[in-house]
């Protein structure tokens, strides 16, 4: 049987899954746009498409070369609305203010966008998400950088190792860009934790989910050589509280983050 079917998911992870794999695969740079556009349909709220996300969030396209895509996969580009693009030395990309703001706006504010930011040690994000099942309905937004990942295509049996004896897969992923994910939730055995990370495209994991130890997920927050990452937590507006409390008793900051792509304007870091 799968690992993924031994998974302690989050609560609303079911939610989550079928709006991914309905909207997949993102469309390009629209990475924020997506893991944005699938907290809101698991929430219920309804968004027209990844556009109306980005455009809310303040995305900027990248202007002249052609955006990094996994290997296997091609590029999506039937955009619906003009989005900005980058113009100069300007950078691109969506901001985490800017997401955060957009899944508040276009929800209406039934929905809380709660950031988690710091020193993302693997105790720290273990407590963080396991005392995310507590919160009721939860998405995670995870910003990371994906060359920290395992390999999507780890085989099961090295996974299965890890979970028995904390030995870490030496196979890393083949694509490294700053980019937005999801989490679903956890598998703890004897030595290890994986982590469900629900990936934006089809060919990354088992149909776009993928199970990463929880140490590669925390180096993957951490964004080395990077601007910093960190997590969103989208739960209703009544349990924004609850969830500012869990990632302060993580050892965390309930504060946005810098992912170094341009805040929309009038709206500060």
């Amino acid at each position: 049987m799968s690992l993924l079917h031994e998974l302690s998911s989050l609560p609303g992870a079911e939610e989550v899954l079928r709006h991914a794999r309905a909207e997949r695969p993102q469309k390009n740079e629209l990475c924020g746009a997506f893991a944005g556009l699938v907290s809101l349909r698991a929430h219920g709220v309804e968004v027209t498409d990844q556009d109306e996300v980005a455009l809310a969030a303040g995305t900027v396209l990248a202007s002249g070369d052609e955006p990094s895509w996994p290997p296997g996969e091609c590029g999506r580009a039937d955009f619906r609305l003009t989005l900005p693009v980058a113009g100069g030395s300007a950078s691109a990309g969506t901001s985490a203010i800017g997401l955060a703001r957009a899944i508040e706006t276009l929800s209406h504010g039934e929905l809380a966008a709660v950031p988690a930011s710091g020193e993302w040690t693997v105790p720290a994000l273990g407590r963080l998400l396991d005392g995310a099942r507590r919160l009721g309905r939860v998405v995670v937004i995870a910003n990371v950088d994906t060359g920290k990942f395992a390999a999507h295509d780890t085989p099961q049996r090295l996974l299965r190792d890890y979970l028995d004896a904390g030995e870490i897969p030496l196979w890393t992923s083949r694509w490294r860009v700053g980019h937005f994910v999801l989490v679903a939730g956890m598998s703890t055995g004897t030595a290890g934790t994986l982590v469900s990370v629900v990936d934006t495209y089809p060919s990354l994991g088992e149909q776009g989910v993928h199970l990463q130890p929880i140490e590669n997920l925390a180096a993957a927050l951490r964004r080395k050589g990077m601007a910093p990452g960190g997590m969103l937590l989208i739960v209703r507006a009544d349990w924004a509280g609850a969830a500012r409390a869990l990632v302060t008793d993580a050892g965390l900051r309930a504060q946005l983050w810098d992912n170094g792509s341009p805040a929309p304007r009038g709206q500060s870091r």
